[in-house]
């Protein structure tokens, strides 16, 4: 049999074999995440264009996006133009702020009709995304579950429960995904705070990259 040489050993391997996330159930009451649901329901989603591996297909799930003036992301060859902050969602990112400790200029809105709909495996990685910040996600309506993946390791499923609130830390080596759950016939609307890189920061990025300049000090939003 194996053993362990210390302590510091075994949580080594531990947070090798485990994402890196917080989970936070009742960020929102019960009460709070019906009002909240109610409200965003109303919100502008659309069905997304996405384009994998060079084909393009329009996901299940409906999207819309809030941010900081002219702000866009782009993912899976869709590209989202942030609408301005409304009452609702600049409340929403206040709350989100305060309990992270984080600043975020852009939300992502996922609108899940029933569990047909769904999110393969996959990384919040792109360039646009400051990777120093913690990707928050809540979730209101019907309890959906996530799956964490890694290479060599169990597959860890959570539940998002109505009100909860995941934060997603350094997830370099692992992939989440959002599987059907054809069992569950109601829905469940999704926020994503992030943190994006205006597109000037972007294009001084890819001149130190390209051209290897001196470091550049990072643009903020003020």
């Amino acid at each position: 049999m194996f053993h362990y040489k210390s302590i510091s050993q075994v949580v080594k391997l531990f947070a090798m074999s485990s994402p890196n996330i917080t989970y936070i159930s009742n960020f929102y009451s019960q009460e709070e995440s019906i009002e909240m649901f109610t409200k965003l329901s109303k919100c502008p989603f659309k069905q997304p264009i996405n384009k994998v591996w060079g084909k393009s297909y329009r996901p299940l799930r409906k999207s819309c996006s809030y941010g900081d003036m002219d702000l866009e992301y782009e993912y899976s060859g869709h590209c989202e133009l942030a609408l301005p902050w409304n009452r609702t969602m600049f409340k929403i990112k206040s709350d989100v702020e305060k309990k992270t400790g984080f600043e975020y200029n852009f939300v992502l809105l996922n609108f899940y009709e029933s569990g047909h709909a769904k999110i393969g495996a996959h990384k919040d990685d792109e360039p646009s995304l400051d990777q120093t910040v913690d990707i928050a996600t809540l979730s209101f309506g019907v309890c959906r579950d996530t799956i964490f993946s890694k290479k060599g390791c169990k597959s860890v499923r959570q539940a998002l429960e109505a009100g909860s609130l995941l934060l997603m830390h350094d997830q370099k080596e692992w992939t989440h995904a959002i599987p059907p759950q054809p069992c569950v016939k109601e829905a469940r609307i999704s926020l994503t705070f992030r943190r994006v890189w205006s597109s000037l920061q972007q294009i001084l990025d890819e001149m130190e990259r390209d051209y290897s300049i001196p470091p550049c000090k990072r643009l903020r939003r003020e």
